[in-house]
């Protein structure tokens, strides 16, 4: 449970079912916030409200070490090399369905079954050898109904067997309309609680640049056109992402970061968000993650297998043929060029509803 409605509503909607239910909070990171709060003890005191009215135990998990080794610490890595890293695709994968299910498998035994908040629908399968007649679960992962909040994009990293015994109650459910409704009539004060918009359980943060500079050098350097000419500077590579606008004052048209120089700290812009320098239409990215551990049928064979994709959360699906290319990695061409692709981001791949896996754009 993080605080917010929609895992309130989870809870509640499981124990209206007759399952026992037990609330668990992570707490993920421990550094106030500019005013001196801390959002995470806002959040689990919220948890322990609802969790009260439920009727239900409630338990604190502090996995901040976790977190900073094995998200926070590759992520700031990752902005050092000028990427767009996405740290929440890393802590679900590492934490939420990684330290978490094993630390509730300590405290409950392996019988017990996790669930989030999460818009996203998945069944287990059984996969049976005939050659040797042994049986295997693997996980199917589909969108969520409500295509507005869907989040298999940021499931989509995790592994397969961490999903066996986990279930999503909210996947058939509309936020605005069903979740909100259910939160209102269950008496659940977080009902109209906003969301929080911030990287996983770091917090929002109106400048997140800033909040990346109290972790890294600020090495200030040039914005330049195409040409080479000046047009502002920057406050460190990490500072803006491909598409983004480069904040040049002065000009009718927007100027967008198309290009980063690493070895002279050089960002390159171009004014107008129409200009083909913002758009790619091939996008290399590895390593190949499969939910189900096993590519779709004919890709180790080199075929080219046509597929929907994403390259950022909630963009429509995009149409595109993708191949495995002789460094074993994903390559995809798009139908339409996409706009603003940046290096370490991550390629989700869909087949119609149905979740396939991930890359990370190189």
């Amino acid at each position: 449970m993080s605080g917010g409605v929609d895992s309130s509503v989870a809870a509640h909607l499981l124990q209206s079912q007759g399952h026992k239910v037990t609330g668990i909070f992570m707490r993920n990171w421990d550094t106030r916030d500019e005013h001196g709060q801390c959002p995470s003890e806002r959040d689990w005191q919220d948890v322990q409200r609802v969790c009260h009215r439920l009727n239900i135990k409630c338990h604190e998990v502090n996995l901040v070490k976790e977190y900073w080794n094995n998200v926070f610490a590759l992520a700031l890595d990752e902005y050092a090399r000028g990427w767009t890293p996405n740290p929440d695709m890393l802590c679900n994968r590492e934490i939420k369905f990684g330290v978490l299910l094993k630390e509730i498998e300590r405290r409950v035994g392996g019988g017990a079954w996790f669930a989030t908040g999460h818009y996203a629908r998945s069944m287990v399968v059984t996969e049976r050898k005939e050659e040797t007649e042994e049986e295997k679960d693997g996980v199917v992962l589909y969108r969520g109904v409500d295509q507005r909040k869907d989040q298999s994009y940021y499931l989509a990293n995790v592994l397969g067997s961490s999903l066996t015994r986990v279930v999503f109650p909210l996947g058939d459910l509309i936020k605005a309309t069903d979740v909100r409704g259910i939160a209102r009539d269950a008496a659940l004060h977080t009902a109209e609680k906003e969301e929080s918009m911030g990287i996983c359980f770091v917090g929002e943060r109106r400048r997140f640049d800033q909040f990346l500079a109290e972790y890294l050098p600020q090495k200030h350097g040039d914005i330049v056109d195409s040409l080479g000419h000046k047009l502002g500077t920057h406050r460190g590579m990490f500072s803006k992402t491909i598409g983004q606008s480069a904040g040049i004052p002065g000009w009718q048209d927007k100027w967008y970061v198309y290009a980063k120089d690493m070895d002279r700290n050089r960002m390159f812009a171009v004014q107008g968000r129409d200009n083909p320098l913002l758009y790619s239409s091939r996008v290399t990215a590895g390593p190949i993650h499969w939910i189900s551990g096993s590519p779709p049928l004919g890709f180790d064979d080199g075929q080219n297998i046509k597929l929907d994709a994403q390259i950022r959360y909630m963009q429509k699906p995009q149409k595109c043929t993708v191949s495995r290319n002789e460094r074993g990695f994903l390559s995809a061409e798009f139908e339409d060029a996409q706009f603003g692709v940046a290096v370490g981001q991550y390629l989700v791949l869909y087949n119609g509803d149905h979740c396939l896996g991930s890359a990370v754009i190189q």
